[in-house]
C-alpha cells in the first residue's frame, strides 16, 4: 500500500493550525477562569482558619482525610463579620461527601445550651457569633459536636430576597396557618417572591424553633431546585449579583473544585437532620440564664452527637470525645443540680 507523506509546507500549515487551536482553547479556559474568579472576588473573602484556630480536637483532626467529607458551616445573621452584635439564628452544616457523591445538611438548634470556648462559659449556640465572630462560632460547633469545621459561608439575611427574586421565586407548600402569617389566604402550593420567602423562613409564633428550622430548610431546597433548572450562563449571572452579600473563607480554587465535583452528585437527594433529632422531645429542661429562659438542656446530648456523626460520616455507635463528655457532665452539674 502506497503511503502518502505530507510535504514540509503542508506540515508547517498543520502545525500552525494545531497551534492556533491550542492557543484558542487555552484562551477560552484561561479567560473563563479569570471571569469566574472576577465573580468570586466580589465576595467578602476572608483568610483561612486553621484547625487550631477552629478549636478542632485531637480526636477530630483526621475526620476530613478519613472519610473524604468536607464540612462547611452556613451561618445566617442580620449582621456581618464587622458587626458581630447580631446572633446567627441560622446555623447549618453543609457536608460534601466525595466518597458517596452526596450532600447532607445538619440544622443546629440555636437555643441548645453549650460550652462556648471564647467566653469560657455556657450559653446558647447562637451566642457564640455575637461573642467573638465566625471564629468563635466555629470553635463552638467543633467543641460541642466533635467536628472539624474550618470553612464557612456567612450570609446577610438581606441576600435571601435578592436570590429568590433573581430566580423568579420559589415554589413551596404552605399550611393555612403559614400562609396567613405572610399575608396569603389558605394552604396550598405557592410561588413565593423574595420578601415572602424570607418572612416564611422567619415565622416564629406558629409552632417551635424546630418548625422554623424546617421552613428554612424548605427555602434552601427550593432555591437548589431552581438552580438546577438554569443554564450555566444564567447561573453565572445570578451568582454575579448575589456575591456581594456573601462572606466566606473558602478559596476560589476550592469553590471551583467543589463545583466540578458536584456535577456528579445527586442534588435531588439531599438528606437532612436537625440537632437534636427529635426536637422538643429531646429536651430535658429549660433553664434561665441572664434575661431570658430559652436555654435547652438535652436529655441525651451524647446520643444526638452520635446521630449527627452517623448522618454526616455514616459512622454507627460513635463515642463522643473525652473533652465533650466532661463538658456535658459539667453543664448538667451546674444547671441541673437536683
Amino acid at each position: 500500500m502506497k503511503k502518502h507523506r505530507l510535504s514540509i509546507k503542508a506540515k508547517k500549515r498543520l502545525i500552525a493550525v494545531l497551534g492556533t487551536v491550542v492557543v484558542l482553547v487555552l484562551a477560552v479556559v484561561i479567560g473563563g477562569n479569570l471571569y469566574i474568579d472576577s465573580i468570586l472576588n466580589k465576595m467578602n473573602q476572608k483568610d483561612a482558619i486553621s484547625k487550631e484556630q477552629g478549636g478542632v480536637s485531637e480526636e477530630s483532626l483526621s475526620l476530613e482525610e478519613r472519610y473524604n467529607v468536607i464540612n462547611i458551616a452556613l451561618l445566617g445573621a442580620d449582621g456581618t463579620e464587622n458587626d458581630t452584635s447580631h446572633r446567627t439564628d441560622v446555623m447549618k452544616i453543609i457536608s460534601l461527601d466525595f466518597n458517596n457523591d452526596k450532600i447532607t445538611i445538619s440544622s443546629i438548634q440555636r437555643d441548645n445550651l453549650v460550652y462556648i470556648p471564647g467566653i469560657d462559659d455556657y450559653n446558647n449556640f447562637n451566642e457564640a457569633y455575637s461573642s467573638g465572630g465566625v471564629e468563635s462560632a466555629l470553635q463552638t460547633l467543633n467543641y460541642n459536636l466533635d467536628l472539624d469545621i474550618t470553612r464557612y459561608v456567612l450570609f446577610d439575611f438581606n441576600s435571601v430576597p435578592k436570590i429568590v427574586d433573581l430566580l423568579g421565586g420559589v415554589s413551596l407548600s404552605l399550611s393555612a396557618a403559614e400562609a396567613g402569617q405572610i399575608g396569603l389566604s389558605g394552604g396550598g402550593v405557592y410561588t413565593l417572591n423574595g420578601k415572602q420567602a424570607l418572612e416564611y423562613s422567619r415565622i416564629r409564633n406558629l409552632d417551635s424553633d424546630y418548625g422554623r428550622m424546617n421552613r428554612q430548610n424548605q427555602v434552601i431546597l427550593a432555591i437548589v431546585d431552581q438552580f438546577k433548572s438554569r443554564s450555566p450562563f444564567e447561573l453565572l449571572d445570578i451568582v454575579n449579583q448575589v456575591m456581594p452579600y456573601i462572606e466566606t473563607n473558602v478559596s476560589n480554587s476550592e469553590i471551583k473544585r467543589f463545583a466540578m465535583n458536584l456535577l456528579s452528585f445527586d442534588l435531588g437527594n439531599i438528606t437532612q437532620l436537625q440537632f437534636p433529632e427529635n426536637g422538643y422531645e429531646d429536651i430535658e429542661a429549660t433553664v434561665p440564664i441572664g434575661n431570658t429562659s430559652i436555654h435547652y438542656i438535652l436529655k441525651d446530648f451524647q446520643g444526638n452527637v452520635a446521630m449527627l456523626h452517623e448522618h454526616i460520616y455514616g459512622v454507627k455507635n460513635y463515642q463522643v470525645s473525652d473533652r465533650l463528655d466532661a463538658s456535658i457532665k459539667r453543664m448538667r452539674e451546674l444547671y441541673l443540680p437536683y
